[in-house]
């Protein structure tokens, strides 16, 4: 009887570890998400008529995006992401989309979408779109938390190789710590802010690894930079 009594409060830690998990990985993307409304209503609320006709789908978009995440979340109540629903996507458009969300350019901060109009990528666009706003928004965090400040500069690339597709993120922000290169991509241990929880790479991370694909961090010069490996599905099933 003890022991069964051990096994089941066990399991109940698990599964309260599990939930406080999901609990977190929702408030840190809902967050995000409505910052990117706010953004936008922000800038609704100071321009005429015609403009406010091309941001208002940008706002329900946002908050379209926010729910579909909640409902998917709980709808598994578990940790795990739901299964990418994926379609073939024009990437810089959706680049483009995560910019704007985030207020980019912006002072201080220079963008440059370096992608053929052409480009399509075989993937989930919602998650995606939480994986390339997640890494933009920790490289813009790091620009602006240099001490003095200093101008900076977040680039993102994109060409096909074969049957994958690749998207490299980069900035001129003062980069990773060797500390947080040893954990980037694990929950609460990876993140090289003051104040952050590494909970940003992480998502990224589970949802690149979903569509069969890879991300690393780059050796480079100066600032951080990205790459993400994107299979084609008859590759990500078959591999």
């Amino acid at each position: 009887r003890m022991q069964r009594q051990l096994s089941q409060t066990l399991q109940q830690k698990s599964r309260l570890a599990q939930l406080g998990l999901a609990v977190s990985k929702i408030n840190h993307d809902l967050r995000n998400m409505l910052a990117s409304a706010q953004i936008i209503s922000d800038r609704l609320a100071a321009v005429p008529d015609p403009t406010v006709q091309r941001f208002a789908p940008k706002l329900i978009a946002s908050l379209d995006r926010a729910i579909n995440f909640c409902n998917d979340t709980l709808r598994y109540g578990r940790a795990e992401e739901a299964a990418p629903r994926r379609e073939l996507i024009a990437l810089r458009e959706l680049v483009e989309e995560v910019g704007e969300g985030l207020g980019l350019p912006r002072e201080g901060i220079d963008w440059r979408v370096l992608i053929e109009p052409k480009l399509r990528v075989d993937a989930d666009p919602d998650h995606l779109f939480r994986i390339l706003n997640n890494i933009c928004r920790n490289a813009a965090q790091a620009i602006e938390s240099q001490q003095p400040p200093a101008a900076g500069e977040i680039v993102v690339e994109a060409r096909r190789e074969g049957l994958r597709t690749i998207i490299e993120v980069r900035d001129n922000g003062p980069g990773v710590s060797a500390q947080a290169r040893a954990r980037l991509f694990q929950a609460f241990a990876g993140s090289s802010r003051n104040g952050g929880t590494g909970l940003g790479l992480a998502i990224a991370a589970e949802l690149v690894r979903a569509h069969g694909g890879t991300i690393q961090l780059l050796e480079v010069p100066k600032g951080a930079a990205f790459r993400i490996e994107i299979p084609d599905r008859s590759r990500a099933k078959y591999s």
